[in-house]
């Protein structure tokens, strides 16, 4: 299965009108699997694209990914699913903290010090509907932005590899 536009947009669809879906409305926790599970069974070319150039280069490298972790966070902060959470965040220190992350976790040189993404995640009770809604964000922020389709999912399925630490039982 290849990730698209379609795919995410699709997910935001089911979340924000599930009377206009089709098919049969899949929980959020079955749509958090078929990420997961698109995510798997991509492993394979999102490793041969990083081998032929990194993800870290063709996000921009620092400076486009500093701008796409503003993006982020101002899509995040106006999101009405989510929004609360950011009420109180330091919006610099986040900035840093997420464009740090990007920049060591897409192949480009650098420290990341911040905290792990469990330790960050835990007092805000993330479920899997927040998860859905904070990535159709980034999605959202990407396409904005003129990403590809490829940079698009290797950063989903970054994210996605984060679920059993960030996302709550539900």
């Amino acid at each position: 299965m290849r990730f698209t536009y379609k795919m995410l947009s699709v997910l935001i669809l089911t979340l924000s009108f599930p009377a206009l879906a089709q098919d049969k409305v899949l929980t959020d926790a079955e749509q958090v699997a078929g990420l997961q599970k698109m995510c798997s069974d991509n492993a394979e070319a999102i490793k041969q694209r990083q081998a032929q150039k990194s993800l870290y280069e063709r996000l921009g490298k620092r400076p486009k990914i500093n701008v796409l972790a503003k993006k982020i966070l101002a899509a995040h902060s106006a999101n009405p699913k989510i929004g609360h959470m950011f009420a109180h965040v330091k919006k610099a220190n986040f900035v840093k903290n997420v464009t740090d992350f990007l920049v060591v976790g897409t192949g480009g040189q650098g420290t990341y010090t911040g905290q792990d993404m469990g330790r960050v995640h835990r007092s805000l009770k993330i479920t899997n509907a927040d998860f859905l809604s904070a990535g159709g964000d980034v999605g959202g922020v990407m396409k904005e932005m003129k990403y590809g389709e490829n940079e698009t999912q290797e950063v989903v399925c970054a994210l996605v590899s984060f679920v059993p630490v960030v996302v709550i039982k539900e």
